[in-house]
C-alpha cells in the first residue's frame, strides 16, 4: 500500500511541478528579445544567445542548456535564466540539476512561494522526502489558500508514507525438491532500526536452515551435506550506497550452532564442534517490475512481469567460502480476482562458490506456476519444473520438481 501511495504522489508532484516552470518559462521571452530594448538588441551577446535559445529550445535541449547555462555565467542575477533553466532540465530528466537551479533562482527571490514549492517537487521525485516534507510544511502556511491547500496534501501523503524508525521482518519458504526427495526449511527473523530513511538499517535477527536430505557425518552412510543445517543468532547491518539501484552491502555476526553432526575440516572422520562463530560479509540486491497488476485488471495474458535477484557474500561457517546465488523470472501475470493472483514464467538460477562444492556449482532453468491466494496475504505458492546441469561431481544433468511456499512479512 506505501509503495502504491509513493508512485501515486510522486506522479502527482511531478504533474503539477511541470507547471510551474513552463508558465515561467513562457513569460521570460519578451523581456529579453524586446524591439527597440537597447540592452538587447542583435549583436549583443546576451540577446544573441537568447534568441538561439527559444530557437533551439523544443528541437534541440541539450544545446539549449548549454547557452542557458552560457547565460547563467553572463548574468547570474537574472531570475529569468534559473527559472528556465530548472524547466528546461525537467524535460532533460535532469531532476538533481534542476534542484540546483531553482535554488539559485530562490536566492534571487526568496519570498517566492512558487520557486519552494517547484522544490519541494523535485526533491520529492527524487525521493529525498526528508527535505521535501521541510518545505511542504513551511509552505501549509502560506497566506495563499491554493499553495496551502497543495502543501498540506503534500505533508499529509508524505507522512503517512515516512519509513518506520524500526522494523520487523519474518521470511519463511519451505520446498520439497524431487532431485533429491527431501524437503528443505529456510526460516529467518529480524528486528532492528531504519536509519537514514531505511537506506541504513541496524538489527538483530535469527536464521534456521535445515533439510531433509543432508545425513551428516554417519559411519553407515556416506556423508552427505545439502544446505546448511545450523541455527544462527546474531546482529547485523546493511547500507543501500545508491538510491536509485536496489543493492545493499551488508554483514552479520554471531553465534551459530550445527543441527547435524558436521566433519571436521582436518579429519573427515570427526565431528567438528557444533557451537562456532558465525561471520558473512557481501551484497544482496532484489528488484522486481510489474510484479503486482492492478486489481481491475482480472485477466491480463500480456502484462509481463520481471523479477531479478543476486547475492554473493562469504561464510565463516563453511571456512569463508564465497558463494554466488542469482535467479531470473519472468513470465505473465494472468490473471488477478477473487480468487487471489495466478502467475506463470520462465526461470533461469545459477550458483557457485570459490571451494567448488558440487552443491553450490550449478546452472538450472525451467517453467513455473505461482499462486498468490489471498491478495491481501504475503503468502506464494509455487510449482516449478526445472532441469539443470552441475559443474562438479557425479550425475550432472538433472531435473527437479520443486513445489514451495513463501511466506514474507514485515511490520
Amino acid at each position: 500500500m506505501n509503495n502504491s501511495k509513493n508512485k501515486l504522489l510522486s506522479h502527482t508532484l511531478l504533474l503539477l511541478g511541470l507547471i510551474v516552470p513552463v508558465q515561467q518559462a513562457v513569460s521570460a521571452e519578451p523581456d529579453f528579445v524586446k524591439e527597440g530594448d537597447a540592452a538587447y538588441k542583435p549583436g549583443n551577446p546576451i540577446y544573441d544567445r537568447w534568441d538561439k535559445f527559444y530557437k533551439i529550445e523544443q528541437s534541440q535541449p541539450e544545446e539549449a542548456e548549454k547557452i542557458l547555462i552560457e547565460l547563467g555565467q553572463l548574468t547570474p542575477q537574472d531570475i529569468k535564466v534559473w527559472k528556465s533553466l530548472t524547466y528546461l532540465q525537467i524535460r532533460l530528466n535532469k531532476q538533481n540539476e534542476a534542484i540546483q537551479s531553482v535554488r539559485k533562482a530562490e536566492q534571487l527571490a526568496p519570498q517566492d512561494e512558487q520557486l519552494k514549492l517547484q522544490e519541494a517537487y523535485l526533491l520529492n521525485q527524487q525521493k529525498r522526502n526528508k527535505e521535501a516534507l521541510v518545505i511542504f510544511k513551511d509552505l501549509s502556511a502560506s497566506s495563499d489558500p491554493e499553495m496551502a491547500s497543495k502543501a498540506q496534501q503534500a505533508v499529509q501523503n508524505l507522512s503517512a508514507s515516512a519509513v518506520p524508525s524500526t522494523f520487523k521482518d519474518v521470511y519463511f519458504a519451505p520446498s520439497y525438491e524431487s532431485n533429491i526427495s527431501g524437503a528443505i526449511f529456510p526460516l529467518k527473523l529480524r528486528y532492528g532500526r531504519n536509519l537514514d530513511e531505511g537506506r541504513a538499517q541496524v538489527y538483530s535477527f535469527l536464521s534456521l536452515n535445515r533439510d531433509t536430505h543432508s545425513t551428516g557425518l554417519n559411519n553407515s552412510t556416506e556423508t552427505k551435506i545439502f544446505d546448511e543445517n545450523a541455527a544462527v543468532l546474531g546482529i547485523g547491518a546493511n547500507y543501500q550506497p545508491w538510491q536509485k539501484i536496489p543493492i545493499r552491502l551488508y554483514a552479520e555476526v554471531g553465534g551459530s550452532y550445527d543441527l547435524i553432526d558436521r566433519p571436521d575440516d582436518n579429519d573427515q572422520t570427526k565431528v567438528r564442534s557444533k557451537f562456532r562463530e558465525s561471520i558473512s560479509a557481501g551484497a544482496t540486491g532484489y528488484q522486481e517490475w510489474n510484479a503486482h497488476p492492478d486489481m481491475e485488471n482480472r485477466r491480463i495474458w500480456k502484462d509481463y512481469f520481471t523479477d531479478l535477484y543476486g547475492n554473493v557474500a562469504t561464510y565463516s561457517r563453511e571456512d569463508y567460502n564465497v558463494i554466488g546465488d542469482f535467479r531470473l523470472r519472468s513470465g505473465l501475470n494472468v490473471y488477478r480476482g477473487e480468487i487471489g493472483t495466478v502467475q506463470v514464467y520462465a526461470k533461469a538460477h545459477e550458483l557457485f562458490d570459490t571451494k567448488g562444492e558440487d552443491y553450490n556449482n550449478l546452472i538450472e532453468g525451467g517453467v513455473g506456476v505461482a499462486w498468490q491466494p489471498f491478495n491481501y496475504m504475503p503468502i506464494k505458492f509455487r510449482v516449478e519444473q526445472l532441469y539443470g546441469y552441475r559443474f562438479k561431481g557425479e550425475n550432472q544433468d538433472y531435473d527437479n520438481t520443486r513445489v514451495e511456499m513463501v511466506f514474507y512479512k514485515n511490520f
